[in-house]
């Protein structure tokens, strides 16, 4: 695993098959579909709802959809022992921090997509990152709290 800021661009096996930068843009994603809302409310004008409706109408009808939407949608992985898990958008948008970490090729498919611990899902994990590497990783981990990717 690389050190600092080359874990976002390397070479080799770990640009192979690592996905930090997959996971930022995720988490960046994520956050503007539950922020959304909210951006809608506050500027009516920039979405061309002014005087059609109130922005806490807007708002309101805007979560709804999102909670709709969230609970329809959904992926499907392949676990370690090949059995299929369903992970609703509503699910995924409630791991957003275990996304934060779930970039190592290391861990078993059910961390990279942020199993919670002690649940069903996770016991099918057959493979961890080795704890010097948890700990680089959580050096890393203010980049994608902030969702900011280093300068090169």
């Amino acid at each position: 695993m690389p050190s600092g800021k080359a874990v976002f661009q390397s070479l080799g096996p770990w640009e192979d098959y690592s996905t930090p930068n997959r996971d930022l843009r995720l988490l960046i994603a994520i956050d503007t579909i539950l922020e959304f809302p909210d951006k809608a409310a506050r500027d009516p004008r920039a979405f061309e709802m002014a005087g059609k409706k109130t922005p806490d109408e807007v708002r309101r009808e805007l979560l709804a959809l999102r909670k709709k939407r969230a609970a329809e949608l959904s992926i499907t992985y392949k676990r370690s022992d090949g059995s299929p898990r369903v992970l609703t958008l509503e699910d995924i948008f409630g791991r957003k921090e275990a996304f934060e970490m779930g970039y190592n090729p290391n861990d078993s498919v059910e961390i990279r997509w942020g199993a919670p611990e002690g649940s069903e899902e996770l016991m099918t994990a057959r493979r961890r990152t080795p704890a010097s590497q948890v700990e680089k990783m959580k050096a890393l981990r203010p980049w994608f709290r902030k969702r900011l990717r280093p300068a090169f």
